[in-house]
């Protein structure tokens, strides 16, 4: 088995991806100027979108930053998610005197932390007081951007900006700028509507005969309302099998591996949470409709409903983001399939039929993925093995090694390849 310019009201974002299998970075904006309350707070926000993987780097900036006594200013980015990380950008920093239209780059590789009189230039995060009022909802608070690594970058960012003192007041006339970088991830789920790419596809090409059994792997799954998330699989001669709808919540799923098993012990919870673990497939909604290409309903609701078809061909899994606000990311997809045909064992490299070396390497193959493999050397009996086999010291004479494949379904081939030939002295 083969495995694989927004603007608007004031919010502008740029993306650069070589596709959701790859690394993403993309700089998103809310260029809206934030009026800094005095003794109060004002939050900005930032809803970023189209961009999958897990959070590598954060990078932040304060667009035209201007204050009467800037050390009254606690500064913190909130990270999306009901379970948010917070962090405190600058606390009591620049000093107290009135400053203007300064440009403040927030980077945890940069060289200093904010210095008094806070020039225009890249910092890294200063929090001086300490014992600050922290952001509504952030549950984690890191004091670098590092705290962010990980973590899923869809969703809504927030600037939260507390004034704590009196007779002070200034403003960021520019807004702030998120600059995200994100490692590898195989679909991209945005706030709302269809995963990128829709489908997901793979190809099998080495799974013959008839489907007996499907299960499905689905490794870190990110989301910050799951409750979202509708799931379907379509096989190559176009049955179908809806994994998940309207299931586990509103808690986030962080870095879950899903695996969908008919046999499994049970189905996932309406309400939630859920976390990692084998489930039946789990749908709490009979009206979902999926976007073409998808075929359109009836869907089926287990796993069984593929058997009998062909295995090799596209498979599709096609995922939809059904209500707004909230996204994530699934970083890899796994089909695990059976069928009813038997392995046959193919060797591709063997000893000369007549030789002087004591040392022999025989490698082999089987018609069927997902198999593993029993060697028989000559009188000895019956071992899991591995290609290429390697053999050492072997004594001048005749000698036989027999191959047979298993398959994921424990299928033996009747017929186990031979190797045989003869070390002379």
């Amino acid at each position: 088995m083969t495995a694989g310019l927004l603007a608007a009201g004031g919010l502008a974002a740029g993306l650069s991806t070589a596709g959701p299998a790859q690394a993403a970075s993309g700089t998103f904006t809310n260029s809206a100027p934030i009026a800094v309350v005095d003794n109060g707070s004002a939050t900005s926000t930032i809803q970023v979108s189209g961009i999958g993987g897990r959070i590598t780097d954060v990078d932040v900036v304060l667009n035209g930053l201007g204050h009467t006594r800037p050390s009254d200013l606690d500064i913190w980015l909130r990270g999306p998610g009901s379970n948010a990380v917070a962090v405190p950008l600058m606390s009591d920093a620049c000093g107290t005197s009135s400053v203007s239209s300064r440009t403040l780059t927030f980077d945890d590789a940069a060289a200093a932390p904010v210095p008094t009189g806070c020039a225009t230039g890249s910092y890294r995060p200063t929090n001086i007081g300490g014992g600050d009022t922290t952001p509504s909802g952030a549950t984690t608070l890191s004091s670098t951007l590092a705290g962010f690594n990980g973590t899923n970058p869809v969703g809504s960012w927030q600037l939260v900006v507390f004034d704590d003192s009196i007779n002070e007041g200034g403003s960021i006339t520019g807004g702030f700028t998120l600059k995200i970088t994100t490692g590898p991830a195989a679909i991209a789920i945005p706030t709302t509507g269809l995963a990128t790419p829709y489908p997901f596809q793979r190809t099998v090409s080495d799974q013959p005969g008839r489907i007996t059994d499907v299960d499905v792997v689905l490794n870190g799954v990110f989301h910050t309302y799951p409750d979202d998330l509708d799931l379907l699989l379509v096989s190559p001669a176009g049955a179908s099998t809806l994994l998940m709808s309207d299931v586990c919540g509103g808690t986030d799923l962080v870095n879950a591996n899903l695996r969908f098993d008919d046999s499994a012990a049970a189905a996932m919870t309406d309400g939630g949470p859920c976390t990692s673990g084998t489930f039946k497939p789990s749908n709490d909604d009979n009206t979902d409709v999926f976007n073409a290409p998808a075929p359109p309903g009836p869907y089926g609701d287990e796993l069984s409903d593929l058997a009998g078809g062909v295995a090799n061909g596209t498979w599709r899994l096609y995922v939809v983001d059904d209500d707004t606000s909230d996204g994530g990311f699934i970083t890899g997809v796994q089909l695990v399939i059976k069928t009813d045909a038997v392995p046959n064992t193919v060797i591709t490299k063997k000893p000369p039929r007549s030789t002087k070396a004591r040392k022999a390497t025989i490698a082999f193959k089987s018609t069927k993925g997902d198999s593993t493999f029993q060697c028989k050397v000559d009188k000895k009996g019956w071992k899991s093995c591995a290609s290429p086999l390697r053999l050492k010291k072997l004594k001048p004479g005749k000698h036989t090694v027999l191959v047979r494949a298993i398959d994921n379904s424990g299928r033996r081939d009747a017929s186990p390849a031979k190797v045989t030939w003869k070390i002379r002295r």
